[in-house]
């Protein structure tokens, strides 16, 4: 379970990810939320540090679920799964914008898939654990 954000823009984010993790974001951030919107509050993955992560963010996660489905779109691929209303403006959560947090991702999307991410150049070792928010930032 995870929202990957290499970068603080969830547009750059979305065009960088490779086919199999772009399609996992766009059920993730839906399942997650479900979970911080209230919709869901029995499973598993409930207690999963990606849920005190989005917390208090719906907006910003359906909006970062929205983008993750329009660049599914773009890139040909059939979608099936709704979009989520969004508000006009909302608040972003404090590790958007960390360059730690950032970091820890594209060390993760190295480690996943390093012949596809080592095309970025990111300068981040492949060794780096994830940064859970409301934990450690």
């Amino acid at each position: 379970m995870q929202t990957f954000l290499p970068y603080a823009d969830f547009n750059e984010s979305a065009k960088c990810l490779d086919y199999k993790r772009l399609g996992k974001q766009r059920v993730e951030a839906y399942q997650v939320y479900r979970v911080i919107s209230g919709a869901r509050t029995t499973g598993g993955w409930i207690n999963h540090p990606v849920i005190e992560m989005w917390t208090g963010f719906c907006d910003a996660l359906a909006d970062y679920h929205n983008i993750m489905i329009r660049e599914w779109i773009r890139r040909g691929y059939v979608n099936n799964m709704n979009y989520i209303n969004v508000a006009n403006s909302y608040d972003l959560p404090n590790f958007i914008g960390c360059q730690d947090f950032h970091d820890s991702h594209r060390s993760n999307l190295l480690k996943k898939d390093y012949d596809f991410y080592s095309r970025y150049n990111w300068e981040v070792p492949d060794s780096l654990h994830y940064l859970w928010p409301g934990k450690q930032l």
